[in-house]
């Protein structure tokens, strides 16, 4: 009887505070549905066989799974604080704390059912489309096979029933702990008004000038790299404590403006929000930090995406090409003869045909020489910023390559200042060199040439002085490099016709015998796989991307809602003393405008200063078009800026509605 009791009371409540519950619930569902839909997809045979978009997608999992226990756990808090004085009233009326406990644990139940269920069910119809949306971001045929994953099926809602159980837990947990008298005064605490704790703002203030300092001034991919974590951590710590500290002593310094303060709408916004800060800062430092989450994320990922054509030309000047090590002129001919029949048999012709011999060399650049790694005794002091990879090519090579002609001497070069300046006279693994041209251009590409702050190309006098360079690397060097002949091409015609020359190449080359270590490239095979990569990046920003959006807007909801419940007796104090609607609504919209748009013009600013450093980091995946990733983020800035808004409006709406 007592459980059909706490049962019915349990429903009773959760329809009578819908408005509360009923968010809660689809965001509930709407996760359920992601996290089985991502765990579904990540476990697909047709995307598991790849393994750079089977690891993303399953981080993607993961990723969803510790978000939704913060999140979940965070907006619980919301619910629980909204319903404690009720619960409290219950302990006044003669319900004991047990009895309250039955009550909370039905809730639970009945909310993590209708969640779950809902979620699995949502997630079923969601996991069909988004395999679709997958298939056509990845390029897949539509002909793979879409199937029920049952292993998905079993662990949502094993994973959600836990989280479940733990909210239940610490809810069974605060209202044991608190008396009735606290329940009921719950609503009211926090109207202190909040001292002005001056370290802790400066501390934010050093904490996020140290974040957009390391954002701003990190110039090299393998710094930004590193340095990514430290000034997300120095971002986020500044946020909170500026919203918890800076704020409230910002307003108190607005309070001391006499001018200013003693205004009707400022007076009444001021003292409001002095007091509800403490308890307003930390809600807002979340919208702030899951705002900032959602324009980086998306911003990125969709740049990558969409700058797949500019990353492939990049890593890769020429259409195929087909790298060969240590091999000798005999071998080196005998594959160039190989490439140029099987392109006759399949009567394809090429373009920008080059056959050339090179040596590529990371070196420590330390004034005006080039050190070998061993030449120096103490690698703690080795930095990024003394590498240098060097290209070598010999004067023939470069002759018979771009149709010119440099007469050099044995101790002279030309050099071609792709990133860095190398000094009139260098010295190179002991030797002394002179540069005799400066090249405008360079046929050759390099692989490091995108991760390291200075590359060099550099043509020496001949073929021999080239060997002799490589023979000085080889006794020096404690990872010496190889010599490189490389046949790179363009093919006439289309993609069709170049991947089947690079395939036919590609078998001939694994079926015959005395072949050197080569390496095949195609930019055709390269693009197919950075779908597959990129892809599943974008796919996973598009879902962390709405998840801390909705997220956003659910905190936001209740933000404005619980608020609302909060000031209304304030505002009807306010009117009985002589306020009239049009100042009350005047000081509310002030009130609410600052508070809303804060975390978002914050937001933005981060994104700002950002910029330099994920365009950093985008290089290292050979995404060096910066106007391409500007008009990439300034769409998703604008985009999330107009959901905010709307957001806004209908919260707002809200509030006015509760309060008035």
């Amino acid at each position: 009887m007592r459980r059909g009791l706490f049962r019915t009371m349990a429903w009773t409540n959760i329809r009578n505070n819908r408005r509360f519950y009923l968010p809660f619930l689809l965001t509930v569902i709407l996760m359920t549905a992601m996290f089985y839909s991502m765990c579904s997809v990540s476990r697909n045979p047709a995307f598991t066989e790849k393994a750079a978009a089977a690891m993303v997608l399953s981080f993607g999992v993961y990723v969803i799974g510790i978000f939704a226990l913060i999140f979940i756990f965070y907006t619980n808090s919301f619910l629980m604080k909204r319903r404690k004085r009720e619960l409290g009233l219950y302990h006044i009326l003669g319900l004991e704390k047990r009895h309250i406990t039955g009550i909370m644990i039905w809730e639970t139940l009945i909310l993590a059912f209708a969640g779950i269920a809902g979620g699995v069910a949502a997630g079923l119809l969601l996991d069909r489309l988004m395999f679709l949306i997958i298939l056509k971001v990845f390029h897949y045929p539509v002909s793979v096979a879409y199937h029920i994953d049952f292993f998905a099926l079993r662990t949502t809602p094993l994973v959600f029933a836990g989280i479940f159980v733990l909210v239940m837990l610490y809810n069974v947990h605060s209202i044991r702990r608190a008396s009735a008298i606290e329940l009921l005064k719950s609503e009211n605490t926090g109207e202190r008004e909040p001292k002005t704790r001056w370290f802790l703002a400066l501390l934010g203030v050093i904490c996020m000038a140290a974040g957009y300092y390391i954002a701003v001034t990190t110039d090299n991919v393998v710094e930004a790299l590193t340095m990514l974590f430290i000034a997300v951590l120095l971002v986020m710590v500044g946020t909170y404590l500026l919203f918890l500290t800076g704020s409230i002593a910002l307003l108190k310094m607005l309070k001391k403006r006499k001018n200013y303060y003693y205004r009707t709408n400022h007076f009444v916004a001021v003292s409001g929000m002095i007091y509800r800060m403490k308890q307003n800062a930390v809600g807002l430092a979340n919208i702030c930090i899951l705002s900032t989450g959602v324009l980086l994320v998306l911003s990125t990922t969709v740049s990558l995406y969409a700058g797949m054509k500019d990353i492939a030309d990049t890593r890769f000047p020429t259409e195929l090409a087909f790298t060969f090590y240590e091999s000798s002129p005999q071998q080196n001919a005998a594959m160039e003869k190989m490439v140029e029949e099987t392109a006759a048999e399949l009567d394809v012709s090429f373009e920008n045909y080059q056959a050339y011999q090179s040596l590529s060399v990371t070196f420590l650049k330390r004034e005006n020489e080039l050190l070998p790694d061993s030449a120096v005794e103490d690698r703690a002091s080795v930095s990024y910023d003394d590498l240098a990879a060097v290209t070598f090519i010999s004067a023939e090579t470069y002759a018979r390559m771009t149709g010119g002609t440099l007469s050099l001497a044995d101790n002279e070069t030309a050099v071609y200042h792709a990133k860095g300046t190398l000094a009139d006279s260098f010295r190179l693994m002991g030797e002394e060199f002179t540069i005799a041209a400066d090249l405008d251009e360079f046929p050759v590409s390099n692989m490091m040439a995108n991760t390291v702050p200075c590359w060099f190309c550099i043509v020496v006098s001949s073929d021999e002085r080239l060997a002799e360079i490589d023979r000085l690397q080889k006794e020096t060097f404690d990872y010496s490099s190889d010599m490189q002949y490389k046949i790179q091409f363009d093919v006439s015609g289309g993609e069709e016709e170049a991947s089947a020359l690079y395939d036919h190449i590609l078998s001939k080359l694994e079926e015959a015998e005395g072949v050197p270590r080569y390496l095949t490239e195609s930019r055709y095979e390269f693009r197919q796989s950075s779908y597959l990569m990129y892809g599943s990046m974008l796919f996973l920003g598009i879902y962390l991307g709405s998840l801390f959006l909705m997220a956003t807007v659910l905190i936001i909801y209740y933000k404005q809602i619980i608020e609302g419940y909060e000031d209304r007796g304030r505002y009807e104090i306010m009117k009985k003393v002589g306020m009239d609607k049009r100042e009350i609504k005047r000081s509310i919209k002030s009130q609410i405008l600052i508070l809303f748009f804060l975390p978002l013009g914050t937001a933005l600013i981060h994104c700002v200063v950002a910029f330099p450093l994920m365009r950093q980091i985008l290089q290292a995946f050979y995404m060096n078009n910066t106007l391409l990733f500007a008009g990439v983020t300034a769409v998703v800035a604008g985009i999330f800026s107009i959901c905010y808004v709307c957001v806004y409006s209908i919260t707002a709406r809200s509030y006015y509605h509760i309060v008035s």
